[in-house]
């Protein structure tokens, strides 16, 4: 299966599951500012197992909103729409937005669309402020799945009536829904479509004598041993740290549990809606101590940002694996200069460890990462979302894949959407750079049946999932006891 197969089909096999004439008005610009201030924050600790908010004070980067006079757009003038997204480190990305504003302007010249770009985190607390202050929110925004608050605090608005959902791979309609807690309707759009990997370096392998299957998957035992000789000769077993997200821990979870229980019952487990006290989550929350214990993660595991982690593990090479989504290539698949890697240094991928009796042995996670949403405090709630709807054609979605070397969720046609090789250099890129990681791709994980479990969990069992998962069980704070205890008393139903 060729990664322009892989989308183009809509990732086939995949389980589970107008613009409106504006008139110009007047429009108060504001603008954000972050300036570094002492200040009050609560900070959640873990303390005898149990999870304790405690006010300290800390220099923190403070949002601020500005009136920003000089820039008030003219009484009939064009909509001004405002586009914050995440990316700001990820050039690909980056053009690939840049490209669609440009087009979307092109072919609507009442429209001005101003897009700002920033990193995850402060992009959420700018959110926040500006929706809680009630001015300098902007139109459009970079929203994540696990933001749920957003939804049931009322910031956004659903795009049920405006997405071509034909044109969308399976899956993108049940992501960024919450029907367990009580929000239906959709309030996402997805542009980009992921795998969850497991990449090695194949120079330490080497190094250490460790050999790869001919199928590219190690058993649950054997895996713990790689990262033992991983970790006894001064390796971290894989490169994930939490510094600065509440995802990179969870892996090892989310994939053996999809490995053990398959699809249906994984999205159960992840999503708040079954039990934790069972005999396989407790084989699967085993297997992620046993690797915590074998040398897993970096000294540097909770600090060590998601920017520096992949320079951890392909430039500094201090790790013998990286367990990540296809969104790895945005931070990595760009000038060495600016971080990223030698694309003449080639790594290799593996398949999930097999559980004894798993229901999914030839099953890889397939989702969806960041998208964009449309805030409730809007000006044009109809040219933003004209302006998704417009973003969700095929031909961007094989530009996505082109530029970013990543799955797209929009489906196209490669014969007639693909971008010329002329295109992609107009934008600095140089067309085949990144061939080989396709083919590896597609031989590790080409033949395998790509299963989508949405991220739909409510926001109380959010908060218990990423202190027990993706921190507390990682750095020994609690026991699994203690997690299953605190996961069970927040499931969402």
């Amino acid at each position: 299966m060729s990664k322009r197969t892989l989308v183009a089909l809509g990732l086939i096999g995949i389980l589970m599951f107008v613009l409106v004439a504006c008139q110009p008005e007047t429009v108060e610009v504001t603008r954000v500012v972050t300036e570094v201030e002492q200040v009050q924050v609560e900070v959640t600790r873990i303390v005898e197992g149990e999870s304790v908010v405690e006010t300290v004070i800390e220099e923190v980067e403070v949002t601020r909103i500005v009136e920003a006079p000089e820039a008030e757009a003219e009484a009939g003038g064009p909509a001004l729409i405002t586009w914050w997204s995440h990316w700001a480190n990820e050039p690909a990305k980056r053009l690939v937005i840049e490209k669609i504003v440009a087009d979307y302007e092109a072919e609507h010249p009442d429209v001005d669309i101003v897009l700002q770009w920033w990193d995850k985190n402060p992009l959420r607390d700018a959110i926040r402020s500006t929706m809680t202050a009630g001015q300098g929110a902007p139109d459009i925004t970079t929203f994540d799945s696990e933001v749920v608050e957003w939804v049931e605090a009322g910031w956004l608005l659903p795009l049920d009536d405006v997405l071509p959902w034909d044109n969308f791979v399976t899956g993108v309609e049940l992501d960024g829904a919450y029907p367990s807690a009580g929000f239906p309707e959709h309030y996402k759009v997805n542009l980009s479509a992921i795998v969850h990997m497991i990449l090695y370096n194949p120079d330490i392998f080497a190094e250490l004598g460790i050999e790869v299957p001919e199928n590219y998957q190690f058993t649950m035992e054997e895996f713990i041993d790689v990262v033992q000789t991983c970790s006894d000769a001064g390796y971290a077993g894989v490169a994930n740290a939490i510094g600065n997200r509440t995802n990179p821990a969870r892996y090892p979870v989310e994939d053996a549990l999809l490995n053990l229980t398959g699809a249906e019952q994984m999205h159960a487990y992840i999503n708040g809606l079954q039990s934790w006290d069972t005999e396989e989550a407790r084989t699967v929350l085993d297997y992620f101590v046993r690797l915590r214990d074998a040398g897993m993660w970096p000294a540097s595991f909770s600090t060590m940002t998601i920017d520096e982690f992949h320079v951890y593990f392909h430039t500094q090479r201090e790790s013998c694996m990286l367990m990540i989504p296809t969104w790895y290539t945005g931070r990595s698949f760009k000038a060495q200069a600016e971080g990223g890697q030698d694309p003449n240094w080639h790594f290799g991928m593996l398949r999930y460890p097999l559980f004894e009796g798993a229901q999914a042995p030839e099953a890889v996670w397939s989702g969806f990462e960041s998208g964009y949403a449309v805030l409730s405090t809007t000006r044009h709630p109809d040219v933003a979302k004209d302006i998704l709807a417009f973003m969700s054609q095929p031909k961007y979605g094989a530009l996505w894949t082109a530029v970013t070397n990543s799955p797209s969720a929009v489906k196209y046609d490669t014969a007639t959407d693909w971008p010329s090789n002329e295109l992609l250099a107009e934008m600095g890129l140089t067309p085949g750079q990144w061939d080989w990681y396709w083919e590896e791709f597609d031989k590790v994980y080409g033949p395998m049946e790509l299963a989508v479990v949405p991220e739909q969990r409510c926001a109380e069992f959010n908060d218990a999932y990423e202190t027990y998962i993706n921190a507390g069980l990682p750095q020994g704070l609690v026991t699994i006891d203690e997690a299953i205890e605190a996961l069970d008393a927040s499931l969402c139903r």
